[in-house]
């Protein structure tokens, strides 16, 4: 084997040592003119260990994040640590061992709401739509009970108005006159 292969003492071999020689001359001699003009130096972009520890890769959530869920809601996804307990025709539950408010900063994050009520035990957005399907209004609530986080959202989505009835029509569909007096007061029992 030739010296080139060798390693010096200092560790480094004699080729090595001259590239880095002439890499700190050419850093040098381009740093000159920016000394003497007037425009501050551009800042040195961070190191690559720096930029990817400032965002996680696309598939992980960051520390403290919920993940999403398979399950959905009327289209809110149920956080990955909850088990959904009861799914009715406008309501869904489900229950996990999280913080409720890790919760209910999950659940903020993917609705507009209209109101948002916050205490000790129990967050609820009202008027609330999921950014990903608009078309429902929705309540969620966000209860504290003992060591367990209850979510439950429920569809306050309103029926459409049914077209070509008249003001009267309406109002007898629902039981009363159109001044707001019941029909028939044997059917209320």
């Amino acid at each position: 084997m030739g010296d080139h292969h060798r390693m010096k003492r200092g560790g480094l071999s004699r080729a090595a040592g001259a590239l880095a020689a002439a890499v700190i001359c050419v850093s040098a001699a381009s740093a000159a003119p920016a000394c003497r003009s007037d425009a501050p130096a551009p800042a040195p972009p961070p190191p690559a260990s720096e930029a990817s520890a400032s965002r996680p890769p696309v598939d992980q959530a960051l520390p403290g994040e919920l993940a999403e869920g398979a399950e959905q809601a009327f289209g809110l996804p149920i956080p990955r640590r909850m088990k959904v307990r009861a799914r009715f025709s406008d309501a869904v539950f489900a229950v996990g061992e999280i913080p409720a408010e890790r919760v209910a900063n999950y659940v903020r994050t993917r609705v507009l709401a209209g109101n948002v009520e916050t205490g000790p035990a129990k967050t609820i957005f009202s008027r609330a739509t999921v950014k990903g399907a608009p078309q429902r209004m929705l309540r969620v609530e966000v209860v504290s009970r003992a060591h367990v986080s209850e979510l439950v959202v429920r569809d306050e989505t309103r029926p459409p108005a049914e077209r070509g009835l008249s003001v009267e029509e309406r109002w007898r569909r629902n039981g009363l006159t159109p001044d707001g007096k019941v029909l028939d007061p044997t059917r209320l029992e």
